[in-house]
């Protein structure tokens, strides 16, 4: 089978022209600009990956299912059947930086949900277990800071060149998220995987501390929910010190 970030990875290339949305249009005719909101944006940005997604699924022979219930994992399952096991999940992550060769990062969802056992099906699409791979698709866009004026105002749709983007430099990886995954928690006080803090070379790598998808899962499964219950470890050198140990 071809592979599937290559796969991706070309079509997405070819919507490239399609990033630089500008605002959202009503049926008068009238087009709002969309602002500097991440939340919009990171649905823009999943909304402009679709066709890509569904063009890969036809290309390697699978049918594309889309989460019928909000925030529930994945974006886009591809399957052979809605009951059969091999999915393989995308789930699409945007952020941003200030400059080209920023650092940056993101949030790859709960370590309390679907990957614990007896949470399987928890906030997710199908059964974890139904799964056989998991894929993130990965924006980051650079952030131009003077774009809150053109939020005030709307504009015709024979204005489109007018009105001033929220962000340039859209770029785009696709990576396993075991790949690209830290061994430490993203947001603060929330129970969510962080991804590794790099450039964007570092996320094409997939230049993350885990040796194997196995080790990911098992480090994250065992993962205190809070600072107190973080005795044993709370980084990868400790967890295979840790593991050795119950040997």
């Amino acid at each position: 089978m071809a592979n599937i970030a290559e796969v991706l990875s070309s079509e997405l290339e070819k919507l490239a022209d399609s990033y630089a949305v500008c605002g959202i249009v009503d049926q008068a005719g009238c087009v709002y600009p969309l602002g500097a909101d991440t939340k919009v944006l990171s649905t823009i940005f999943e909304l402009v990956s679709r066709p890509a997604v569904y063009a890969t699924g036809k290309l390697l022979g699978y049918e594309v299912y889309e989460p019928t219930v909000q925030n529930h994992y994945p974006d886009f399952t591809f399957h052979k059947g809605l009951d059969a096991k091999g999915k393989i999940a995308f789930d699409v992550k945007t952020t941003y930086r200030m400059k080209d060769d920023d650092k940056f990062s993101y949030t790859l969802g709960g370590y309390t949900s679907f990957i614990r056992p007896g949470n399987e099906s928890k906030n997710i699409a199908f059964p974890f277990d139904h799964y056989a791979e998991h894929w993130v698709i990965g924006f980051v866009y650079n952030r131009i800071a003077e774009k809150k004026a053109g939020a005030e105002h709307r504009y015709r749709v024979d204005q489109i060149a007018d009105i001033p983007l929220p962000f340039g430099n859209v770029e785009v990886f696709v990576q396993e998220k075991w790949r690209i995954s830290s061994d430490r928690a993203g947001s603060g006080n929330t129970t969510n995987i962080g991804s590794l803090h790099g450039t964007l070379e570092d996320f094409r790598a997939g230049n993350g501390p885990f040796a194997s998808e196995d080790e990911f899962l098992d480090y994250w499964r065992a993962y205190g929910r809070t600072k107190a219950e973080r005795g044993a470890f709370s980084n990868i050198d400790q967890f295979r010190i840790f593991k050795q140990g119950q040997k």
